[in-house]
């Protein structure tokens, strides 16, 4: 693991120091996660991490992908 140093205003060292206590964690944990969390998953492209966040409620619809996006041809 590597270190690093990080600064924060008062507040959002405050407010990450309250989360990482109400979780049980570091605060160094806490950033560590929240990190995490926005960085795309290991070795896929970045856009990747939106991929399964918008559902069409259609269960075929990567089968007919452009007519979800574009509607219907008429």
């Amino acid at each position: 693991m590597l270190r690093t140093q990080v600064s924060l205003d008062e507040q959002d060292y405050k407010l990450a120091k309250r989360e990482a206590t109400t979780m049980g964690i570091s605060v160094a944990e806490y950033v560590r996660r929240a990190i995490r969390s926005v960085l795309p998953p290991s070795g896929k492209p970045r856009w990747m991490r939106y991929a399964g966040l918008v559902e069409s409620g259609n269960r075929q619809s990567s089968q007919s992908i452009d007519e979800v996006v574009y509607g219907n041809k008429d």
